[in-house]
């Protein structure tokens, strides 16, 4: 069911995208991911990750466009705590499909704002390296803030803050609860075709 949703959603997107003539491009992008992912641990140690997928950069005007972007991304966290004497030790490494749809500004010719709702479904999650996908979220929510810049007319370079609304992990340790939202910096470049 999953696969058919999104499907359904890369079809709906980039045939939109298709629909606009002569004002989309599509392109390629990849990038680092540095987690700033917020949770209950005492000690919480954010793993470097990386980004790579396909956008499409749909300009309604001069000013203004909407940038929707199908991007496989990772990232990881290790936490560690004592809890009743006991000490755990845990390094969970996540992969998400994102689907980020942002309105773009553009400031000056070539430098832009940007700003959109992010969608992300759980492609894979382990702890310890051991299988754990069954037991985190499946659909993780977001928004996406940052800045870009267009060079050489076919170059960009984004960074960006994508904050997490929803929590990505739900468990217990005892009687407590511990939780996680997916946040992170991320710098990509991408590359117009």
């Amino acid at each position: 069911m999953k696969k058919v949703i999104l499907s359904g959603l890369v079809l709906m997107i980039f045939g939109f995208a298709n629909a606009q003539g002569t004002g989309s491009r599509f392109g390629i992008k990849g990038g680092v991911n540095f987690p700033n992912s917020s949770s209950d641990f005492h000690e919480n140690e954010n793993l470097i990750g990386y980004q790579a997928g396909i956008f499409s950069e749909i300009k309604t005007d001069e000013r203004f466009g909407i940038q929707p972007e199908l991007l496989y991304s990772t990232h990881g966290l290790k936490n560690k705590f004592v809890k009743d004497g006991i000490a755990y030790d845990h390094k969970v490494d996540m992969s998400y499909l994102n689907l980020p749809i942002l309105a773009k500004y553009f400031v000056t010719q070539g430098l832009s704002v940007q700003a959109g709702p992010k969608i992300g479904f759980l492609m894979h999650a382990e702890e310890n390296g051991i299988n754990i996908t069954d037991h985190v979220k499946t659909i993780d929510f977001g928004l996406d803030f940052g800045i870009g810049y267009n060079f050489l007319e076919v170059c960009s370079v984004d960074l960006r803050y994508s904050l997490g609304l929803s929590n990505a992990l739900d468990f217990h340790v005892g009687d407590d609860n511990y939780k996680i939202k997916n946040s992170l910096f991320s710098l990509a470049v991408g590359y117009k075709l």
